[in-house]
Order: structure tokens, then C-alpha cells, then sequence
């Protein structure tokens, strides 16, 4: 397992090479063109679904249709939100592939993301009323099981008992290097910020290189383990 700065200088070496730079880029515009759209027409077509009431958000059934699409659209919204998760992890455990490929890929395994990222949400939940500590404890147990249910095809059971193996000994590194993991992605998120119009935009295409640092510990850590995926 290397040290925190050498996964980030590796993450960085590979997203800015030229095939992956491209790879990944043109993948982040399809998915947030696709976001911004649904986006924008959700929140156009709410004018005119959402009561206005200061302190409410109900909503207003004098248009059925409007009514019966703004909600179709929400629960676009949701789903699109997982297969889009869904298509950046594969993106990145797939970097060789065709886009196209990543896409359908994407939609096959939707469900099963859906299901370890919930499992796993609902466990940090709990680990959160219990109090903060656990929280963390299950979030670093089981941070790996997404790419164990993406990459190794487990079952979600079996990947959050992988993941939780993949950590045992090793709980403060994988912590500490989530920490800098995550403070080295607050500090450019928060200097593209400054950027007017566009900083905003760069750092959801960005996204793919504050995950790769993840998924190299990932790698590191799941040496060895059998790869049962059939695509």
C-alpha cells in the first residue's frame, strides 16, 4: 500500500493521459449534459406544480398532466443520479473500453449499485444515531464494496464482508488516506470555485480524478482476489 501523495501524483498520471483524458471526458459531457437537461426541466416545469407557500413544498394537482410529468421526471431524476454513479465507476474500472460499451454496461449492473450504495448509506446511518465514531468505523469498513460489487461481481453480502477483510489492519492508513484524499479534493473543488461560469462545470468533469485515488488503494488492497465479473 503506498502513501496517500503517491496514489494522488498516480491518479493524476493517469487522468491527464491523452486516451484517458478523452475517455473520460467525453463520457462526463454525455452524463452532464444529460443531468443539466433533466435538471432545467424540472425546475421549469415546477413553476407551475410547487405551491408557492413560503415554508411548503406540496404540490399543486390544479394540472394533472404538469402534475403526473413533474413527478415522472423526479423519479428520472433519482435513477439517473445512480446510473450515472454507476457509469463513472465502471469508466474508471474500464479505462481501456469503448465508451459505448461503458454506457450499456452502466445499465447492467444499475440495480446492484443501487443496492450496495443504499445497504451501505443505511449502515453509516446507523453508525450515525449509535454516534459519529461508528459512522466512520462502517464508512471505511465498507467503502470498497461498490467497486467489489462493479468490478468482482459479488453479491452484496459477501462484498461488504470483502471489504471489510480488505481493511482489517489496516483501518487508520486507509483512514488517514481518505482524509487527504478528501482535503486535496475540497481544496481544488474550492479553488475551481473561484473560477466564474466555468469552475463549477470543471469540477464535475474532473470528478473521475478525485476517484481514482480510491480506486488505486482499491486495487492495492484487492490484490488476489478472483475477478468473477462476466460481461
Amino acid at each position: 500500500m503506498n502513501g496517500p501523495i503517491e496514489y494522488i501524483k498516480e491518479a493524476f498520471r493517469i487522468y491527464t493521459k491523452k486516451e484517458n483524458f478523452i475517455f473520460f471526458a467525453r463520457i462526463m459531457a454525455v452524463l452532464t449534459i444529460i443531468a443539466t437537461a433533466i435538471s432545467y426541466l424540472q425546475t421549469y416545469i415546477s413553476q407551475f406544480v410547487i405551491n408557492p407557500d413560503i415554508g411548503r413544498a406540496s404540490l399543486n394537482f390544479s394540472n394533472i398532466p404538469l402534475t403526473i410529468l413533474y413527478v415522472v421526471i423526479a423519479i428520472l431524476s433519482f435513477i439517473f443520479f445512480f446510473y450515472k454513479s454507476s457509469t463513472i465507476f465502471l469508466a474508471i474500472l474500464n479505462m481501456n473500453s469503448d465508451e459505448k460499451e461503458v454506457f450499456k454496461l452502466s445499465f447492467k449492473y444499475l440495480a446492484k449499485l443501487f443496492l450496495i450504495m443504499f445497504v451501505v448509506w443505511l449502515i453509516v446511518l446507523f453508525g450515525l444515531v449509535l454516534f459519529i465514531i461508528p459512522a466512520i468505523l462502517f464508512m471505511t469498513w465498507y467503502q470498497f464494496s461498490v467497486y467489489l460489487v462493479l468490478d468482482k461481481n459479488l453479491k452484496i453480502g459477501e462484498a461488504l464482508k470483502q471489504s471489510k477483510v480488505m481493511v482489517k489492519g489496516r483501518f487508520w492508513k486507509v483512514l488517514g488516506r481518505n482524509a487527504i484524499f478528501s482535503l486535496t479534493m475540497l481544496i481544488i473543488t474550492a479553488v475551481l470555485a473561484l473560477i466564474p461560469y466555468v469552475g463549477d462545470i470543471l469540477a464535475i468533469f474532473i470528478t473521475p480524478l478525485f476517484m481514482l485515488p480510491v480506486y488505486l488503494l482499491y486495487r492495492d488492497l484487492s490484490a488476489g482476489f478472483k475477478d468473477s465479473r462476466t460481461v
